[in-house]
C-alpha cells in the first residue's frame, strides 16, 4: 500500500481497528479476568514484535529505549489498565466511551499551554464531537454509573491523553525509527506491567477454555496491530489532537461491531451520533503530514 494511499484510509482503519478491542474483551470477559487477558496479549505480541526487529536488524540507542518505554507505559499499560478495570467494576460501555471522549479537548487544552494553538476551528470541532458521543452512547452513559468504574475509566483516559502530549513535546532521537519500532519497545514495556499486576494478584494462568485464545489472537491481530499500530501512524502524521478526535467515532463503531458479531440493539441515536461526531472531525482534522517534520513520520527513512 502507497504511503499516499496509507495517509487517506488510515484515519477510517484507526477507527475501525481500535474499536475492535471491545470485541476482543467481549470474547474474553465470561472466561478470563481482564489482568490475564491483558498479559496473554502481550505474551504473545510482545515476542512477535521482538522477532521482527531482530531479523530486521534494528538498532535503538538509549533516549530512544527511554523515550518509547515512557510512552508505551501510559498510552499502552496504563490506558488498557484503567479502561478494563472500569468495565470489571461495571462501568456501562456508554459511560467509559463518554469518559474518554474528554480526551482530545484535553490534549488540545495542554497543549494550548505550551503555545500550540488550534483556534476557533478546532473548538468548534471538539466540541461536535463530544456532542456527537453523547448521542451515541444514549441513556447508557449515565445508568448504573459507579464511582470506582468512572475513576478507573477517567485514569486510563489521562493516561493515554499524557502520551499523546509527550509523544508530540518530547523530541524524538534524531535516529530514524517507525511504528514497528514503536509496537516492539511498547509492546515488551507492557508485557512487563502486565507479568507484575498478574503474578501480584495470581491472575497469571490462562484459562483451559478454546474462547480465551480466539480473544487473544484478535486482541494481537486486530487491536495491537492493527489499532495500535494505526494510532501511532495517525498521531506521526497529523498530530496528537487529530489521532485523538478520531477516536470520537469509536464509541459508535464499537456498538456496531457489537451489533454484527453479538446480534446486539443498534439503535438509531447511535448512527445519528456517529454522523455529527464525524462532521467534528471532519472540521478539526488537518491534511496528512501537515506541519509534522520529517523526523516525527514515521516511514522514515524509507522504512516500510
Amino acid at each position: 500500500m502507497g504511503k499516499s494511499l496509507l495517509g487517506h484510509l488510515a484515519p477510517a482503519l484507526l477507527v475501525v481497528l481500535w474499536s475492535s478491542g471491545f470485541v476482543g474483551a467481549t470474547f474474553a470477559a465470561p472466561v478470563a479476568p481482564a489482568t490475564t487477558t491483558l498479559l496473554w496479549r502481550y505474551v504473545v505480541a510482545a515476542p512477535l514484535m521482538l522477532v521482527a526487529v531482530l531479523v530486521l536488524r534494528r538498532r535503538y540507542g538509549l533516549r530512544y529505549l527511554r523515550r518509547e518505554a515512557v510512552l508505551g507505559a501510559l498510552g499502552q499499560a496504563g490506558y488498557l489498565y484503567g479502561v478494563f478495570r472500569a468495565v470489571e467494576a461495571g462501568l456501562p460501555a456508554g459511560t467509559a466511551a463518554l469518559l474518554a471522549s474528554l480526551q482530545p479537548a484535553l490534549v488540545a487544552v495542554v497543549l494550548s499551554g505550551f503555545g500550540k494553538k488550534g483556534g476557533r476551528r478546532q473548538a468548534a470541532g471538539l466540541a461536535i464531537g463530544f456532542a456527537g458521543v453523547a448521542l451515541a452512547v444514549g441513556p447508557d452513559a449515565v445508568a448504573g454509573t459507579g464511582t470506582e468504574g468512572a475513576l478507573w475509566a477517567l485514569a486510563g483516559m489521562l493516561s493515554l491523553s499524557a502520551a499523546a502530549v509527550l509523544g508530540d513535546l518530547w523530541p524524538a532521537p534524531e535516529e530514524k525509527h517507525d511504528v514497528l519500532d514503536s509496537l516492539a519497545v511498547q509492546g515488551v514495556v507492557a508485557l512487563a506491567f502486565f507479568a507484575v499486576v498478574a503474578f501480584a494478584t495470581g491472575q497469571a494462568a490462562p484459562p483451559a477454555d478454546p474462547s480465551f485464545w480466539l480473544a487473544v489472537a484478535w486482541l494481537v491481530g486486530l487491536a495491537f496491530l492493527g489499532g495500535y499500530g494505526m494510532y501511532l501512524y495517525v498521531q506521526r502524521t497529523r498530530g496528537p489532537v487529530a489521532v485523538s478526535t478520531w477516536l470520537y467515532l469509536t464509541p459508535a463503531v464499537s456498538a456496531a461491531w457489537a451489533w454484527a458479531m453479538f446480534g446486539e440493539r443498534l439503535p438509531l441515536l447511535t448512527v445519528v451520533g456517529f454522523a455529527i461526531s464525524l462532521a467534528g472531525v471532519l472540521v478539526v482534522r488537518p491534511a496528512p503530514d501537515r506541519q509534522r517534520t520529517g523526523r516525527d513520520r514515521p516511514l522514515a527513512g524509507a522504512r516500510a
